[in-house]
């Protein structure tokens, strides 16, 4: 298996577990933020997405988010501003997603954006290298940590704070 068909493997599996996320929740369960640090289900959708979304059409093609180009924001009740990162608790606590449908429709779109980029990437391509404020790393490195690691962990979140409200988790370690 290439390094590419690895990625594109990972990142499908960990959009089913996001699509799966609100399977079950009324409003209140979705929106459910347990005391301390933590986030709700419907943050974790919405910043896995939008950070999808930044890194594949922002930093890694130059093109606008699919956010904005989409009007995201106004159809789903969303920070039209903002990621989640760096974020106060407060903050996070009060994000709220109003048209679940709306969102589940932009997170279809930015995986398919995504797999779109994917498909036409080869493992030499992975070596190009991707500027993130002061820094750079390989679109590989990128791609790894601020994707499927980084999300992965977003989804591990998702099956605890379900756990904790009596319900399955979604997708639990399957493989990729």
């Amino acid at each position: 298996m290439s390094a590419v068909d690895f990625m594109k493997q990972t990142l499908d599996f960990i959009h089913r577990g996001f699509r799966g996320a609100p399977d079950g929740l009324s409003n209140d369960q979705l929106h459910f933020v347990p005391e301390g640090q933590s986030h709700s289900i419907a943050w974790c959708m919405w910043h896995a997405a939008r950070v999808e979304d930044l890194f594949f059409q922002q930093l890694f093609q130059g093109s606008p988010a699919e956010w904005e180009t989409g009007g995201w924001a106004t159809k789903t009740g969303l920070p039209e501003k903002g990621f989640g990162t760096g974020q106060s608790t407060p903050e996070a606590g009060a994000v709220r997603i109003d048209d679940l449908g709306a969102f589940q429709a932009y997170q279809a779109k930015v995986a398919d954006l995504s797999a779109d980029f994917l498909e036409a990437l080869t493992d030499a391509d992975l070596g190009r290298e991707v500027k993130l404020r002061d820094r750079t790393e390989t679109l590989g490195e990128s791609i790894n940590l601020h994707l499927v690691i980084h999300l992965n962990g977003h989804r591990g979140e998702i099956n605890l704070l379900r756990g904790m409200l009596g319900l399955d988790p979604v997708l639990l370690n399957q493989g990729g």
